[in-house]
């Protein structure tokens, strides 16, 4: 109990503990300001274009890829 103690009191002060806090706050309001932007059809047409030009393939490979856990 005591070791543990002393882990504690040393870990550096930007590890929150169980999930990140911080990460998630900052993904949430940089995704709210992506939807109050209003481009969101835009960019969602870009992506559709990516899809289907010449980097469609390494695209789909990436996608893929993170689905079964493994970034490309």
């Amino acid at each position: 109990m005591e070791n543990q103690k002393a882990n504690q009191q040393t870990q550096p002060a930007d590890i929150e503990g169980e999930g990140n806090h911080t990460a998630d706050r900052r993904y949430r309001e940089s995704v709210e300001r992506s939807v109050k932007g209003g481009k969101i059809e835009e960019h969602a047409e870009e992506a559709a274009s990516a899809l289907d030009g010449p980097e469609g393939d390494e695209l789909r490979e990436a996608q893929e890829a993170t689905r079964r856990g493994r970034p490309s």
